[in-house]
């Protein structure tokens, strides 16, 4: 390993990400040799790469064991950013579980004092050791995904508050609301967002092409949605129509 790999691991070590493009101006190298050292980097096992950088091996390794062919798209992570950006100081923030609320959590400003709450494991790993107060609620363990859901759950819900939620969707319909495939937490979502002042769905555009099992909310019941720059303009004006602020995230 020379110098210049040395130096990546330590930015990665400090920042818990890192941008290719940020590393050649940082170093003074080409985004290519950024490149090979990354990938070499990856096979010794010090990181993942990503969509135009990478991130800790150790906080991805959770993850890949439920979802082994997981990746971050570049519209998660511009929807990540542009959500984590309304959340305001001494806040509440809710998380949900999913792999776009997950970009959301990696990027709230780690500047301000604010109460992250989820029922997200792999959330609460990614922001553990963060300047955050923060709160895991407990319960069953989801099969196959590490979340927390059940009556247990929901039992210590009901006597909380949130000013803010963050949660995603398996599917959407700009008309009929939005829709997940578990069942067995459409309970707990319904829950999260009766305690949140403001419910905001952060989802990919391709998403509002498709219905999926069961509805969790109505768009009556959503303040924001944050999607990527795909959103047909007729899912926009529906959104719009039902009071829902909507942005856009543009890829870098």
């Amino acid at each position: 390993m020379n110098t210049r790999q040395s130096t990546i691991i330590d930015i990665l070590q400090k920042d818990e990400r890192v941008s290719v493009r940020r590393l050649a101006e940082q170093l003074g190298v080409s985004p290519m040799t950024i490149r090979r050292d990354m990938a070499m980097l990856e096979e010794q096992g010090f990181l993942i790469r990503t969509h135009g950088g990478g991130l800790p091996a150790s906080k991805l390794r959770f993850l890949q064991r439920a979802f082994p062919h997981y990746s971050v798209s570049p519209q998660k992570t511009a929807i990540g950013k542009l959500a984590a950006s309304l959340v305001q100081p001494k806040q509440t923030v809710m998380v949900d579980s999913g792999t776009t609320t997950l970009e959301v959590a990696r990027n709230l400003p780690k500047d301000i004092d604010i109460t992250v709450a989820t029922t997200s494991i792999w959330v609460a790993q990614e922001l553990y050791g963060s300047p955050f107060h923060l709160v895991l609620f407990g319960g069953f363990i989801r099969e196959g995904f590490p979340s927390t859901y059940g009556p247990l759950t929901e039992s210590m819900l009901k006597n909380f508050h949130v000013d803010m939620l963050f949660v995603g969707c398996d599917g959407a319909d700009s008309k009929d609301g939005f829709y997940n495939t578990d069942l067995g937490t459409t309970s707990l979502e319904q829950l999260i967002i009766s305690i949140s002042d403001c419910v905001v769905v952060v989802a990919e555009s391709w998403k509002f092409a498709r219905k999926a099992f069961v509805r969790y909310a109505t768009p009556d019941q959503i303040d924001t949605v944050v999607t990527d720059t795909g959103l047909p303009p007729e899912d926009r004006r529906n959104l719009e129509a039902n009071g829902i602020k909507v942005l856009l995230a543009e890829v870098e």
